[in-house]
């Protein structure tokens, strides 16, 4: 069949489920390698497309939540599905049993470089693969999303939303992890391993004036930091001299910098890179917080001033019913959001899908529209944002005189003596969260108190890292 008479469908599942900020890698990959062959491709941005068209359907998806689109349900079961690939984390990540999650795993990730169609034609890339893509060093297709950004923008969605499908040159430098952490797809990984040279995913296009069109670069690596030196530092000298501002998406492990003797190195040589955005870390375990405050240390002496951030994963594993599990959660939630806060990093709360189980889920709501929010972080406590929340209410809507801000025991006593019953007033959602948890765990009331009256500017102590 001549490539001509051949025309590719390519599917970011995601993207038909309501979409992400950020594109599908693997699917800017598979455009590139048709790019190279001459082969005609389409990214299928609509859910009812008629498919018969297509030689081949490509289906990628990252998120387990991710339906599959209804063409290829129907499809599913007669002749027409031979005409599907699909693949991603989405397709496997919750596989409970270890050895079926392994297996689809080691599938999924080989599944392109052994595709039958794929092999018919030359890598263009270099290596030792002649023939099919090579996945690694393959250049992406960076103008795949450029007629569904169009559309979308027309439609009066903000431009701003598209910068990482417009403006970025995106990439694995490094695969693996070592952490086994059960909730990850690297969970059953034991290394970092070099996968990428920062070159061949590096897009030099330039518009007419000669500016770059995608000036930054994002990494999609796992732990870069737990590579061993000879691999992370002339990857992350090469980023440097690069001159392009770059950030690790998936964040960088700040424990590293209190296991590894190249700790303040490593500090050293961030604090001259041209980074792009927040220094993003993970705060996942409790277990870990002397390895984060000792690394804390380190870090704030060679970047004091950097905005740096810590995702605060939380829910996991949580069963409607398990009240004590469920207070625990917070309860430490809060205890990392403190310790961030005495030095200066602001947290990204990062909600398990299990936190829904729980009856009183909407408390991890509420804290993450507090937390992840840097000028209420900064500034309020989440016992005076959900006050906030509350008087703003009754200053716009209901157009009373009411202070922006009162003590928790002056609003107790309103709630008490009626106050919020009466001439139509009541309590907005994010308050009736708060009063409901407090309520629950009465016995827990002053501690609940001090937790959620933290506060950044109250908190934050240069002396902890000062020498």
């Amino acid at each position: 069949m001549e490539n001509h008479k051949i025309i590719i469908g390519l599917v970011d599942a995601d993207l038909l489920n309501g979409g992400t900020r950020h594109p599908n890698l693997v699917l800017l990959k598979l455009a590139g390698f048709l790019n190279d062959n001459g082969i005609l491709f389409h990214l299928i941005i609509d859910k009812d497309e008629d498919v018969e068209k297509y030689t081949k359907i490509f289906i990628s998806k990252v998120f387990a939540f991710t339906p599959d689109p209804l063409f290829y349900e129907k499809a599913k079961g007669t002749i027409a599905e031979k005409k599907f690939k699909v693949g991603g984390t989405g397709d496997y990540a919750i596989k409970k049993d270890v050895n079926d999650f392994k297996a689809a795993r080691t599938r999924d990730m080989n599944q392109l470089e052994n595709d039958e169609f794929l092999n018919r034609y030359p890598n263009k890339r270099g290596g030792k693969k002649l023939l099919g893509i090579d996945v690694r060093r393959q250049m992406p297709y960076y103008k795949l999303y450029d007629e569904y950004v169009k559309i979308k923008i027309a439609e009066g969605r903000r431009a701003s939303y598209f910068n990482d499908y417009l403006y970025y040159s995106i990439g694995f430098l490094t695969r693996g992890c070592m952490r086994h952490c059960p909730f990850c797809v690297n969970k059953l990984e034991n290394e970092v391993y070099p996968y990428s040279d920062l070159e061949w995913f590096l897009d030099e296009e330039r518009d007419e004036k000669g500016n770059l069109v995608r000036p930054y670069i994002y990494l999609w690596d796992d732990n870069f930091l737990a590579a061993s030196k000879e691999i992370w530092k002339p990857m992350l000298q090469k980023l440097i001299d690069s001159k392009r501002p770059f950030q690790f998406r998936q964040g960088l492990d700040e424990r590293i910098l209190a296991e590894s003797e190249d700790g303040e190195e490593i500090a050293l040589m961030l604090s001259k890179c041209k980074y792009h955005g927040d220094f993003i870390f993970a705060f996942d375990n409790w277990r870990d917080r002397e390895k984060i405050i000792k690394a804390l240390k380190i870090w704030k002496r060679y970047n004091p001033k950097r905005m740096t951030k810590f995702y605060l994963f939380c829910g996991y594993t949580l069963k409607a019913g398990e009240d004590e599990k469920l207070y625990n959660d917070i309860k430490i939630l809060f205890e990392r959001i403190r310790i961030l806060m005495q030095y200066g990093c602001f947290g990204y709360v990062m909600r398990h899908a299990d936190y829904e189980n729980h009856e009183q889920s909407n408390i991890y709501v509420q804290i993450a529209r507090w937390c992840n929010q840097p000028q209420f972080y900064r500034y309020m406590s989440f016992w005076e944002y959900c006050y906030r929340n509350q008087s703003y209410w009754e200053q716009k809507t209901k157009k009373l005189d009411v202070p922006n801000q009162i003590p928790f025991q002056e609003f107790e006593e309103r709630l008490k003596t009626g106050y919020y019953v009466k001439d139509g007033l009541r309590l907005c959602k994010t308050i009736q969260t708060l009063v409901d948890f407090m309520s629950k765990f009465q016995e827990h009331r002053e501690e609940l108190l001090e937790m959620f009256n933290y506060k950044l500017k109250e908190l934050e102590n240069p002396t902890l890292w000062i020498k």
